[in-house]
C-alpha cells in the first residue's frame, strides 16, 4: 500500500481539526500527536492518623483530579535515556533544533545527542542512509515522505504501528491520515507542513495602480491576468516569478486531478494534461514574457530568492518556507510590504495547493526504539509551538488554528500587516485540497529526475513538446519496469 499523494479535504481538517492532535498532542511525536500530561503528580495523601475516629478513617477519600493521580514515573518513563539524532552540523547547531532538544528534555526527560552526517553531493546516496545500512546506532531521522521511501526500500526503518499501539497512541486520529505509510504500515510521523502560497509585493501593485488580489477565485488564469497588468519590462518589473523546478512543469496537471500513473501501473505522461501543463508553465517566461525565461533562470541571472532580495517582482509562487524568510529583515532587508494568497489553482477545478511534509522516523538500528518513538511524537506534536512560524501537520480545530495564528504568526509578520484571515485562507482552509508537490509512486525518485532533465530541455528550446513528453513517457515506463523487477 503506497502513501497517498493526494491529501483529501479532511487533511485540512488535519490542519484545522487535527492540527492540535498531531502537533500539540504529546511530546513523543514528530509533527503531530498527543501524549499524556507531563506534570509531576503530587505525593499521595498520608494514611489516616491514629487519632482519627473510626468514622473519619473509614470515610472514602475524595477522588483527586485526574492530573493529580498521574505519577512522575508514568509521565517520563524514559527520563535519563540518551538518543542519537542524525543531522548535519549546521542543522544540529541551529537555534530551532536546540530549542527542540530542550523541549524534548522538558517534556520527556530524554537527552539528545547528535550523529553528525554531511549532506550528500548531487548524485550521491544519502549519507544517513549509508550509515544506517552499515548498522550504525541512530535513533531519530527526519526526511520528506518521498525521501523516506528510499529508506524503506533499503529496509532501515522501524514500523511504528506496534510502538504506537503499546502506548495507546492513535496515529490516524492525530494526523488525519498524514502519517507516512508503505505497504500498509506506518513508518514516519509528520511534524510540519510546507504549503505553497502566492506571495506578492504590495509596492509593485501600488505603483501599477492594480488592486491587491483576493483569495476567492484565485486561479492560474487570474494569476496570469494579474501578472500581465503588473509587467513593466521598460522599468525592470516582472509580473511573475517561478523557478525552473520539475514540479512546476506538472503542477497544473496535478492540481487538475490527473494521476501520473495509469491503473495498470505504467506512467500516465501520454495524457494530454501533462503536455498542456508543461506548455503552460514554460509559456509564462518564454512566450507571455511575464517572468524571466527558462534560460535566464537556469543561467543564475535570477536566483531562487529573487523575490526576497529584490523589489521588482509582483507575484511569486513557492513553498511556505518563503514566509519565514520574509520575517528575517536582517538577512533580507526591504522597504516594501509583502502580501500572501493561497496557491493558484486551475480554472474549473477545486481549489488546491501543493504541500510537502517534514517527517520523523525511528531507524531499525535504534537500540531504544520505544524511547525514540516517544521523542519523535514529542517533536511532531510540539515543534510548531517553538515560535518559528511552522505549520503543524497535526490536526487543529479552527479555533486552535486561529489562536495559533493570532498569537504567533500575526506578530511575526507585523512589518507586512498580514492578517489572521489571510493565513487561514492560505494554510488552514478546510475546503481546499492539499496535494503532494512531488510525484509519489513506483520509481518516483527516478521519474522526478527524468522530468527535471526533460522539462529543462523543452523549456530551453532543445526539444519539441511532443518529443519531450514521448521521452518522459518511455523513460518513466522503463524506470517503473526496473523498479518492479527488483
Amino acid at each position: 500500500m503506497r502513501m497517498k499523494s493526494l491529501m483529501k479535504k479532511g487533511i485540512v481538517t488535519a490542519l484545522v481539526v487535527s492540527m492540535s492532535a498531531s502537533m500539540l498532542a504529546g511530546c513523543g511525536n514528530n509533527d503531530q500527536g498527543s501524549s499524556a500530561s507531563n506534570q509531576e503528580a503530587p505525593t499521595q495523601e498520608a494514611a489516616p492518623q491514629e487519632t482519627e475516629t473510626k468514622q473519619e478513617a473509614e470515610k472514602p477519600a475524595e477522588e483527586a483530579p485526574a492530573e493529580q493521580q498521574e505519577t512522575t514515573e508514568n509521565d517520563k518513563p524514559y527520563e535519563g535515556v540518551t538518543l542519537k539524532w542524525a543531522l548535519t552540523d549546521n542543522a544540529a547547531s541551529g537555534e530551532e533544533t536546540q530549542a527542540m532538544v530542550a523541549l524534548i528534555k522538558e517534556k520527556t526527560g530524554i537527552n539528545i545527542e547528535f550523529s553528525i552526517t554531511p549532506t550528500a553531493a548531487a548524485g550521491e546516496i544519502d549519507k544517513v542512509l549509508v550509515s544506517l545500512m552499515a548498522g550504525d546506532d541512530i535513533d531519530i531521522v527526519s526526511r520528506t515522505p518521498i525521501q523516506f521511501e528510499e529508506f524503506y526500500n533499503a529496509g532501515v526503518l522501524e514500523p511504528l504501528d506496534e510502538l504506537a499501539a503499546n502506548v495507546g497512541y492513535d496515529m490516524e486520529a492525530v494526523y488525519s491520515g498524514a502519517a507516512v505509510k508503505f505497504d500498509g504500515q506506518t513508518y514516519a510521523l509528520p511534524a510540519e507542513r510546507d504549503i505553497w502560497l502566492t506571495y506578492y509585493n504590495k509596492k509593485v501593485f501600488d505603483d501599477a495602480g492594480v488592486p491587491y488580489p483576493e483569495a476567492e477565485g484565485w486561479t492560474w488564469e487570474k494569476y496570469v491576468e494579474t501578472a500581465q497588468k503588473l509587467n513593466d519590462p521598460d522599468n525592470g518589473i516582472w509580473g511573475s516569478f517561478i523557478g525552473n523546478d520539475a514540479v512546476h512543469s506538472y503542477m497544473y496537471a496535478t492540481q487538475s486531478g490527473v494521476n501520473p500513473y495509469k491503473a495498470d501501473g505504467t506512467s500516465n505522461f501520454d495524457d494530454p494534461a501533462f503536455a498542456e501543463s508543461m506548455e503552460f508553465f514554460f509559456s509564462l517566461g518564454n512566450d507571455l514574457k511575464i517572468q524571466p525565461s527558462s534560460v535566464e533562470v537556469a543561467s543564475g541571472t535570477y536566483p531562487y530568492n529573487s523575490f526576497m532580495i529584490g523589489d521588482n517582482i509582483g507575484l511569486y509562487v513557492c513553498g511556505g518556507w518563503v514566509a519565514s524568510t520574509l520575517t528575517t529583515l536582517e538577512k533580507y532587508p526591504r522597504d516594501w510590504q509583502a502580501g500572501i494568497l493561497p496557491m493558484p489553482y486551475p480554472e474549473g477545478s477545486e481549489p488546491s495547493s501543493l504541500v510537502i511534509d517534514s517527517c520523523y522516523a525511528v531507524p531499525a538500528t535504534s537500540s531504544n526504539k520505544e524511547a525514540a518513538f516517544e521523542a519523535i511524537r514529542c517533536i511532531a506534536e510540539n515543534k510548531y509551538t517553538l515560535g518559528y512560524g511552522r505549520i503543524p501537520a497535526k490536526s487543529l480545530t479552527e479555533e486552535e488554528a486561529r489562536a495559533y495564528i493570532e498569537e504567533t504568526l500575526v506578530p511575526m509578520f507585523e512589518h507586512d500587516g498580514i492578517t489572521a484571515d489571510e493565513f487561514m485562507a492560505g494554510w488552514f482552509d478546510p475546503n481546499r485540497n492539499y496535494i503532494s508537490e512531488k510525484i509519489v509512486g513506483t520509481a518516483d525518485t527516478v521519474i522526478n529526475q527524468i522530468v527535471t532533465e526533460e522539462s529543462l530541455m523543452y523549456g530551453q528550446g532543445a526539444k519539441s513538446l511532443e518529443d519531450t513528453m514521448a521521452s518522459i513517457k518511455s523513460r518513466a515506463d522503463e524506470a517503473i519496469k526496473e523498479a518492479q523487477a527488483e
